[in-house]
């Protein structure tokens, strides 16, 4: 990766990554404010850490232990995923994507082209589709993808054909190819798969397509699909099966990318797990790629693994590293994920297992630089293995991204960060502990965090500390560890604004005010601070930035989401009374 974000230079103050400006505010209680603002300030009894077990423990190295073993994997795909289509992001951040793939032996990226918020291309041949203001030309998406190549790396576009295809119903042209089935799950869709409009239409955009990318591959989505609400699908239903009418639709579409020289990919929940009688039904060299985010069981991965290639198709792993059950962040559940595909696929020895991509969903959830040490856990998992991603593959982050030694503070940072992320509802599975928040931000958010179990302490100070300790061995790519760490500082005020919002409901005034005005000036601090990592690595006037984009939930929206939170925690400084 080209060096894009420099070190600190010597001497210089780095008080943006582990402190901001502290505003004077009023004490109340206990409660001291620190010079070292909000991200050293902790949440009452926050220092120990309590959980029943720790998920790992990671080790420390002696210095020149961090050189990566020889590649053993053999896949003839390893790569990761960016999500374009549900929130644009910069030229320069995805060059870095790509350049990251190159130094961690990864050769491909997934680019995700289309989505229900819109087309991340702007389609020459159909301008009218949903298209995001900062959506690619033709001539910059062709110019990553050389950009690509020239780094040994495949971009691999994706065009939704199937499910997730509002950015073509949601067009006023094209609404009446919606093929919802209000009998199914509500928040999903899909095209009719029996029009010729619907085959005319995708048989244009599969061309556009592969005119400007060079990859042999060409992934046509088809998840998470709701169809058959429509008079022509009710109709072709009288006399074909959904699986045989899944199997025409998925056969067209390979029809099409082999025309125009591609192998098609789809995903592989319909075709493997809901609807297994897709499968026989495809041609033979349609590519499956099985995307599982929650089991760390290697045997039901390795299950639908042989069923894909049992059935003579070839086939790719999809773990997942942030998807509906994170926020900002994942902890070592979703690790374990990313080691149960890797062992698996890794023991398949199977000519048509083609490799693992690690997928990543809506980057409106994180901060764009927050995420390396993640990628760099997946390249190492798939290259080498789980006990070698386990054991070296932080420090080996450590050493080649941050140009760091590893040492205990550093260990301390990851253990204790993947011990402590929390889980997202509703996605985490039943039990799980501890569980994000979503930030208050109106009356009846308020009122829900007055009336919730006030959640335990987590250790945020104490892995704060350690952050702070690491900050100055930071030689390389200084602006992503200002990013990692401000994904932490997040996560703390998070549940201390939820502590001090209780903490002013008990007070009478001009106590709650005071409250209140503390909340609101670091809600101030912090969003200042998420603005500007933004417009790092995202387009500044971006509508994701600002406002709800369809489909997605408040969670789903970090920034737009503490806008709403810091604007009214203003709001409530001046009319404390509102808050009963």
């Amino acid at each position: 990766m080209k060096e894009t974000n420099q070190p600190a230079p010597a001497g210089a103050s780095r008080e943006s990554a582990t402190s901001a400006p502290q505003p004077a505010s009023p004490q109340h209680d206990s409660m001291q404010w620190s010079r070292r603002d909000l991200l050293l300030t902790s949440l009452p009894a926050m220092a120990a850490l309590r959980l029943g077990r720790r998920a790992f423990r990671l080790p420390v190295p002696q210095a020149g232990k961090t050189a990566p073993p020889p590649s053993s994997s053999g896949f003839a795909m390893r790569g990761m995923m960016v999500d374009a289509a549900r929130q644009p992001e910069s030229i320069p951040y995805y060059r870095r994507c790509i350049e990251f793939c190159a130094e961690w032996g990864m050769n491909v990226l997934l680019f995700r082209l289309t989505d229900d918020q819109g087309s991340m291309l702007r389609f020459a041949s159909h301008p009218e589709l949903l298209t995001h203001p900062n959506a690619l030309t033709p001539q910059q998406a062709r110019e990553l993808a050389q950009y690509a190549a020239q780094h040994g790396v495949d971009l691999v576009p994706e065009v939704e054909s199937f499910g997730h295809t509002h950015y073509i119903t949601g067009a006023e042209k094209w609404k009446h190819l919606s093929d919802r089935d209000p009998a199914q799950r509500g928040d999903f869709g899909g095209v009719i798969p029996v029009l010729p409009e619907t085959l005319t239409l995708m048989r244009d955009l599969y061309r556009e397509v592969a005119a400007i990318f060079p990859s042999r591959y060409l992934h046509g989505g088809c998840d998470e699909v709701n169809w058959g609400g429509s008079a022509a699908s009710r109709k072709a239903l009288q006399t074909r099966s959904r699986a045989q009418i899944w199997g025409d639709y998925l056969n067209y579409l390979d029809d099409t990318a082999r025309q125009l020289g591609k192998e098609l990919i789809v995903w592989g929940d319909y075709v493997v797990h809901k609807e297994p009688q897709i499968l026989p039904l495809l041609h033979k060299d349609i590519i499956v790629m099985d995307w599982n985010y929650w089991d760390d069981d290697q045997g039901r991965i390795q299950q639908a693994a042989e069923a894909v290639l049992k059935n003579g198709s070839r086939l790719i792993g999809g773990p997942g590293l942030i998807w509906c059950r994170w926020g900002p962040r994942a902890n070592d559940a979703q690790l374990r994920n990313i080691d149960a595909f890797a062992d698996v696929y890794r023991k398949l020895n199977h000519p048509n297992c083609l490799g693992v991509v690690v997928t990543n969903w809506i980057p409106s959830r994180y901060l764009a630089d927050s995420l390396w040490d993640g990628f760099a856990y997946g390249a190492v998992a798939i290259e080498h293995g789980s006990e070698a991603a386990r054991r070296d593959a932080f420090a080996q982050f450590v050493k080649r991204h941050y140009g760091a030694e590893w040492n205990e503070s550093w260990a301390e940072v990851f253990e204790t960060l993947y011990a402590v992320t929390p889980n997202r509802r509703p996605c985490a599975p039943r039990g799980s502990w501890p569980l994000l928040p979503v930030p208050w931000r109106d009356r009846g958010s308020v009122q829900n965090v007055l009336q919730k179990t006030p959640a335990p302490s987590l250790p945020f100070t104490r892995l704060l500390a350690a952050l702070a300790a690491c900050e100055a061995s930071v030689q390389e790519h200084y602006a992503d560890f200002r990013s990692f760490a401000l994904s932490v500082r997040y996560l703390q005020q998070l549940y201390w604004r939820e502590e001090m919002l209780r903490a002013a409901a008990a007070k009478a005034q001009p106590e709650r005010a005071a409250v209140l005005g503390t909340i609101a000036e670091h809600d101030a601090i912090l969003l200042a601070a998420l603005i500007a990592d933004w417009n790092h690595a995202r387009p500044a006037n971006d509508p994701g930035a600002v406002q709800p984009l369809y489909g997605l939930r408040p969670e789903d929206q970090l920034l737009a989401t503490f806008r709403q939170a810091a604007a009214y925690s203003q709001h409530l400084a001046a009319h404390p009374e509102e808050l009963a």
